[in-house]
């Protein structure tokens, strides 16, 4: 991190303590600009240790496709769907690692339905268990999206059926730009689209703890009249864990 941006996390981190003490409302605008200031930078964002535990939000890094690695912060816990956010009015919606919807973010994934058969909730559960045998998850699994997209003359909305194939592969481990090294098992979940587009999205559950470390997946699918390569991806790594999430199996 250059020192205009250790600076900048040094400011926040006294501005959060000032905000947590002045009250809700103060706590929330200083939360937008805290964020917007670490999500909307020209280069590569990587925490120091010491700023990582000081900083009082579970947060993660985001890089989509080629863009700079970013930060994203927690905003709060929906029943079990984790809303991040990003800069400006931007937030990710999260549920067992997986990007299920955005708001604000023309051309993004804006819904997802049948959440909850998605087999990650399984994997994520069985592992938490302490059983590292996944054969008697499901390994396919269908639901559908919608996307908005926004110009300034319309809003279109489109809808995509995916039919996902997954599959487990052994434990390994992966090293984290925060630092931190883990033991995961690696799921690999290819897409077929209504289109007939393809891609694939991956993901690490932690064999220690179950949580979702790292994924590459996809955040805005490409239109019917583009190829898979023009879909965008985003690759999200864990910084700071949010550990009061409960894994359920039920959604």
């Amino acid at each position: 991190m250059t020192a205009k941006h250790s600076l900048y996390i040094q400011i926040i981190i006294l501005a959060l303590i000032s905000t947590l003490i002045s009250g809700c409302s103060v706590r929330l605008q200083n939360y937008k600009e805290i964020v917007t200031e670490l999500f909307n930078t020209p280069e590569d964002v990587t925490l120091s240790q010491q700023e990582i535990e000081e900083f009082p939000y579970a947060g993660s890094y985001i890089q989509v496709d080629e863009r700079p690695r970013a930060f994203m912060a927690l905003a709060f816990d929906d029943n079990g769907v984790l809303k991040w956010r990003t800069g400006g009015e931007e937030i990710i919606h999260t549920k067992h690692g997986r990007i299920t919807a955005t708001n604000n973010m023309s051309g993004a994934i804006a819904h997802t339905s049948n959440l909850k058969n998605d087999p990650l909730a399984c994997f994520r559960e069985a592992i938490r268990r302490n059983n590292q045998d996944l054969t008697n998850c499901p390994t396919t699994w269908q639901r559908d999206i919608w996307v908005t997209t926004a110009t300034p003359n319309k809003i279109e909305d489109q809808a995509y059926t995916y039919t996902s194939e997954f599959r487990v592969g052994a434990t390994e481990q992966v090293n984290l730009a925060n630092g931190t090294s883990h033991q995961v098992i690696k799921i690999e979940e290819r897409i077929g689209t209504s289109d007939n587009n393809v891609a694939t999205n991956t993901f690490y559950i932690s064999t220690d703890n179950a949580r979702i470390v790292k994924s590459h997946q996809l955040i805005a699918p490409p239109s019917s009249s583009q190829s898979s390569s023009e879909s965008t991806f985003a690759t999200i790594e864990e910084v700071k864990p949010y550990t009061l999430e409960e894994v359920k199996n039920n959604g």
